[in-house]
């Protein structure tokens, strides 16, 4: 997948998860969406080994205060998502499940 720059939204909520950054960062249309912070031994193409909700949607950076930190992500607009797909519980801990898939993918 192509870099497609920087979301400059503010996020609803950042945390961290097993030493990788976390966004959740509401979408135009007002969705969710959830971003992880890419290792930096990440390979190009790895993420397409990801099962993370709908797929990976995005890869590029987010804005965290004055830096940017790059990332993959994925969005909550698919037709099968309803309200329970798109709290922000739910977009938290797919966030984290999306963390420890990337660690398990460098780990192969």
């Amino acid at each position: 997948m192509q870099y497609l720059g920087t979301n400059e939204a503010m996020p609803a909520k950042k945390g961290t998860y097993k030493g990788y950054k976390y966004f959740i960062i509401p979408s135009l249309f007002g969705a969710l969406n959830g971003y992880a912070e890419l290792p930096k031994s990440w390979k190009d193409g790895d993420e397409d080994e990801l099962t993370v909700h709908g797929g990976i949607t995005f890869k590029g950076y987010v804005r965290d205060e004055a830096s940017k930190v790059k990332v993959i992500g994925f969005d909550t607009l698919h037709a099968f998502d309803d309200q329970g797909t798109r709290d922000l519980k739910s977009i938290e801990k797919e966030c984290k499940y999306m963390i420890d898939e990337m660690i398990e993918v460098m780990e192969d």
